[in-house]
């Protein structure tokens, strides 16, 4: 299924990325450096980036075992593309 349609990304793209570290949606499109246009998707990757690191995998801190909040990385094209922090 087609998770961006700008940029051609499948939900197999998308898992990949988080497997691979990517935990929002601007880094997921950091991930294949793209970048987001229209935006529509950022809802979908969201939920799937919650729903990837909810499973606890190895890869991913647990939010309840450490009861403290994860907190997000500094975008890295904030100066440049306002409109990215959204996608954080």
């Amino acid at each position: 299924m087609y998770v961006c349609i700008c940029h051609a990304l499948n939900d197999k793209q998308v898992t990949k990325a988080l497997e691979n570290g990517a935990r929002t949606p601007a880094s997921v499109f950091r991930h294949y450096e793209r970048q987001v246009q229209c935006g529509k998707c950022v809802p979908m990757m969201r939920e799937m980036a919650q729903s990837h690191c909810a499973n606890q995998c190895q890869a991913c801190p647990s939010q309840a075992a450490t009861q403290q909040p994860v907190l997000l990385p500094e975008p890295a094209n904030a100066e440049s593309f306002p409109y990215g922090v959204a996608a954080e």
